[in-house]
């Protein structure tokens, strides 16, 4: 069944004379409950069992990678088992399209940030690396940052967003899961509460946004790591708090409000103010297409 014009919670229609069960399984609580039994305690042992087997920090985006294809399995078996439906969102059919979109979006976005600071004095280009540089940061960095991508993405988009929106309804789902995506984000380097809202408020509306355009996974995960890639193996600016390699090497300098800090320039109000323009633009698009619906189903 293909729910992209359909509000959520449409999926099972119980009748007054349905057994209890299937009532259950059609309300609220009863995919709450089916989500903690099929996604959150698989996932819960999937990280247990990889900080326990592979406990190595140089290890982190094989953790990331085991738990993305975890979540990836128990989120089918919950679609498929649960609400008894395909899961569209996960299909391949056109994935190629929204995956270009999203990889273009996320580049020029990021460029677009830099663009800004540079001009503003706050960003400067030291050193360019070769191509064969560039090569071996993309085959250095890729895996981790896809693998962590999709994670983030299956946990806050395609889970808690979309069950979220079937208590109470898109608009505020979008809020509260983009204030959520933001606050998980305080444990990292830099991190403050002013810098965890501003986070939710930039980047988590803004793949909520890609994701409710689409109601697949493929255009925001693709966006989210186009960003986190340009920003962090191209550009040399912590992403989130995170260092690795990259092929330029430039510095951030001037106030914490400008650059982001330590955390790096997703906390510059700069990256705020262009996150939630295009927000803007996505959620437009999405309300044009029937697909954003700010009342609860």
């Amino acid at each position: 069944m293909d729910l992209s014009g359909m509000k959520p919670g449409t999926a099972v229609s119980p009748t007054s004379s349905a057994p209890w069960l299937q009532r259950f399984g059609a309300s609220t609580a009863g995919a709450w409950l089916a989500a903690l039994l099929f996604i959150a305690i698989p996932f819960i042992a999937a990280n247990i069992c990889t900080m326990l087997l592979l406990p190595d920090p140089g290890l982190r985006e094989w953790r990331n990678l085991i738990k993305a294809l975890v979540l990836v399995a128990a989120y089918w078996a919950y679609v498929r088992f649960w609400e008894r439906r395909p899961a569209r969102e996960l299909s391949i059919s056109g994935a190629g399209v929204e995956l270009l979109a999203g990889l273009l979006l996320g580049g020029l976005l990021f460029t677009g940030v830099v663009a800004i600071l540079t001009v503003l004095g706050a960003y400067s280009l030291e050193a360019v690396g070769t191509f064969d540089d560039l090569r071996a940061v993309l085959v250095s960095m890729a895996p981790k940052l896809v693998a962590g991508a999709l994670v983030e993405e299956l946990l806050f988009r395609l889970i808690l967003l979309r069950l979220l929106e079937r208590s109470f309804g898109a608009a505020w789902a979008l809020a509260i899961s983009s204030l959520l995506f933001g606050l998980a984000h305080l444990g990292n380097e830099g991190a403050t509460p002013l810098i965890g809202i501003l986070l939710g408020l930039e980047l988590g509306l803004l793949f909520g946004a890609a994701y409710l355009l689409t109601r697949r996974i493929w255009m925001c995960a693709a966006l989210h790591f186009a960003w986190n890639f340009v920003q962090g193996a191209v550009f040399s600016i912590a992403v989130s708090g995170h260092t690795g390699e990259s092929w330029l090497h430039g510095t951030l300098t001037g106030p914490a409000w400008l650059t982001g800090g330590a955390f790096g320039a997703e906390g510059s109000v700069v990256a705020v103010a262009l996150c939630l323009v295009m927000t803007g633009v996505l959620l437009n698009l999405a309300h044009r297409r029937g697909r954003f619906n700010g009342a609860a189903g």
